[in-house]
């Protein structure tokens, strides 16, 4: 993360700190500018809250944040910096969160937490084999949700 630098205000000069936006190891940090409108600080608090709350559903869900960290393929530590609201993903690591988050979702309504976990990353024939987490990630949640479906039903491939 770029440190912290001051700046002049031209119009009134007072010293304004900014943070400059970086993205590194899936993860963006909020840039603080003096200039940035009500609608998208609006906007990044509305993200911030939605990690917030789907990384808490999946850690709640999955058992801690060291899960959800490797079955999105983060460091460790992100998913609660996220639960926090200290640091927000990556546009590519939310639209895992959120594939993830609709996955665990019904998976849960079939099997208890730790049967969602054991599912997620085990071979599924529905899948050709593949585990749930790796088709998830390679070609999103369309796959996946047919496999639960398919286990909802009763059928296996």
């Amino acid at each position: 993360m770029a440190t912290p630098a001051r700046k002049r205000s031209a119009t009134s000069g007072l010293s304004v700190q900014r943070k400059a936006r970086s993205t590194r190891n899936g993860v963006t940090t909020a840039a603080r500018h003096p200039r940035t409108s009500v609608t998208e600080k609006v906007a990044t608090r509305a993200n911030v809250n939605q990690a917030q709350e789907r990384t808490e559903f999946l850690i709640s869900t999955l058992g801690t944040g060291a899960a959800v960290a490797d079955l999105l393929g983060v460091n460790r530590s992100q998913p609660t910096q996220w639960r926090k609201g200290v640091e927000s993903p990556s546009p590519e690591v939310g639209r895992g969160l959120l594939d993830l988050d609709h996955v665990v979702a019904r998976a849960s309504m079939l099997w208890a937490p730790d049967s969602v976990l054991a599912w997620l990353t085990g071979a599924n024939s529905f899948l050709d084999g593949a585990t749930p987490i790796d088709v998830l990630r390679t070609r999103g949640s369309r796959e996946v949700i047919e496999a639960l479906d398919a286990e909802l039903a009763g059928s296996y491939a």
